[in-house]
């Protein structure tokens, strides 16, 4: 609205003298000479009032503006405001960049940002002790030209970031980090860093105490077993009393030892010693002999095991521990799936993915029970659990087993309708 005030009134006041000048000019016969002399003037007027206004912006950069009557001076004033607001805004900028500079540079944790393409546009001093960064050479260089850890790369190449990746600092191979990395933008990534020696330390702590427990369990129960067996009321008849007793005891014995071998077995996952010697396994053959153990295992249920092979391809992967998960999940099937039950197995590809289906008609699963299914020792009914032989280490193992094969585990369960359990590779587990 001022702008319309401001140019109405100087139209105005130019419109009226060049009236008077022309009325003046009109009489010595001149009006049109006059009329052109007022205009040239105002034009240089108006041109050097741009002159000041160029003069004040660019050449002095004084605080206050010159001062000038009409439009002009309303135009400085109008400048000299907002440049007021724009010095205000950017000083609250700049003192809002300080506080985040001054809180990331206490931060414990590594903070960094970098492009879409990897290059490194800003961390803070944690990452300069974590990995070793220097603001004055590594700021726009590539991540991955600094931080060539063979699991980095291959982290960076799934861009898969719904986990962070562990690996030891560059700069000193006894700290361990984990990295996550979290896109905020098409153009931007976040990149955090922590220092988790600690707990690295504390866990592989609790998995070498697990592996010597169970290795120490090993010897007391083989003499306990082998003790139990020479009890045999066959062979002594006058042990007939207590028959009952020693076949408990020889039923216990035998479950802890499938709880010691899980143990071990899961301590070696977790140590990553098992992951070697991968090498391309015909699954068809391994399923089938999987079914045949099964049936041996089902005896008086005469339960329907049924195996459905639809695909011949290989999987480049440990058979020990492929076995391991696999034969998990039929037995587990065959323990609660109810007499007359059906259990059918499947190997087939599904989309670009191959999938390992063991599918039964049991009892099922309620729901707030399957997100904890894959936990130590966690158990959905324990009683039954117990009664049935299980360690509850057995989806434990499965999911780790997958793990390590880059694959996953899919469970879906119907109360009253059964549950059917998937193990999902990626295609390029697959062997050519």
């Amino acid at each position: 609205m001022w702008k319309n005030r401001y140019w109405q009134t100087e139209l105005w006041a130019l419109l009226f003298i060049l009236f008077v000048t022309g009325l003046i000019g009109s009489l010595f016969n001149k009006a049109a000479l006059v009329v052109a002399l007022v205009l040239l003037a105002y034009l240089i007027w108006n041109l050097v009032q741009l002159s000041r206004l160029f003069h004040w912006l660019f050449v002095s950069r004084a605080m206050y503006p010159p001062s000038a009557p009409g439009i002009w001076g309303e135009i400085f004033n109008q400048l000299y405001t907002s440049q007021r607001k724009h010095r205000k805004d950017l000083k609250k900028l700049s003192d809002i960049i300080s506080e985040f500079r001054e809180s990331t540079r206490a931060l414990k944790e590594g903070a960094m940002i970098i492009s879409n393409q990897g290059e490194i546009r800003w961390f803070n001093k944690a990452c300069e002790r974590l990995l070793g960064l220097k603001a004055s050479t590594d700021i726009g260089q590539r991540l991955f030209n600094l931080l060539r850890h063979p699991d980095f790369i291959e982290y960076e190449a799934a861009r898969d970031y719904g986990k962070p990746l562990s690996l030891p600092s560059p700069v000193n191979s006894e700290l361990m980090l984990s990295i996550g990395i979290t896109p905020y933008n098409e153009e931007q990534r976040l990149v955090i860093v922590r220092d988790v020696t600690e707990k690295h330390h504390l866990e592989r702590v609790r998995q070498d105490f697990v592996a010597n427990v169970s290795h120490e369990l090993r010897t007391p129960l083989t003499v306990i077993t082998g003790y139990l067996e020479m009890l045999d009321p066959d062979i002594n008849p006058n042990l007939e009393t207590v028959a009952k007793p020693l076949s408990m005891m020889r039923q216990q014995a035998l479950n802890m030892g499938h709880l010691v071998d899980d143990l071990l077995l899961l301590s070696k996952l977790d140590s990553r010693s098992e992951t070697g010697g991968y090498k391309a396994i015909d699954i068809n053959l391994l399923l089938d002999t999987i079914c045949a153990e099964a049936r041996a295992l089902s005896a008086d249920k005469k339960q329907q095991i049924l195996f459905h092979s639809h695909t011949n391809a290989m999987l480049k992967a440990s058979e020990k521990q492929l076995r391991s998960a696999f034969s998990n999940l039929v037995f587990n099937a065959v323990r609660y799936t109810q007499a007359g039950g059906k259990i059918d197995i499947y190997w087939q590809q599904e989309g670009d993915d191959y999938v390992v289906k063991v599918q039964d008609n049991g009892p099922g699963i309620e729901p707030q029970h399957i997100p904890r299914l894959t936990e130590r020792f966690y158990r959905v009914d324990s009683g039954r659990h117990r009664s049935q032989g299980g360690t509850g280490l057995g989806l434990a193992i499965v999911k780790h087993v997958l793990e390590y094969h880059r694959a996953s585990l899919q469970i879906e369960s119907q109360v009253g309708k059964g549950s059917c359990f998937s193990c999902i590779f990626p295609q390029d587990q697959v062997s050519n």
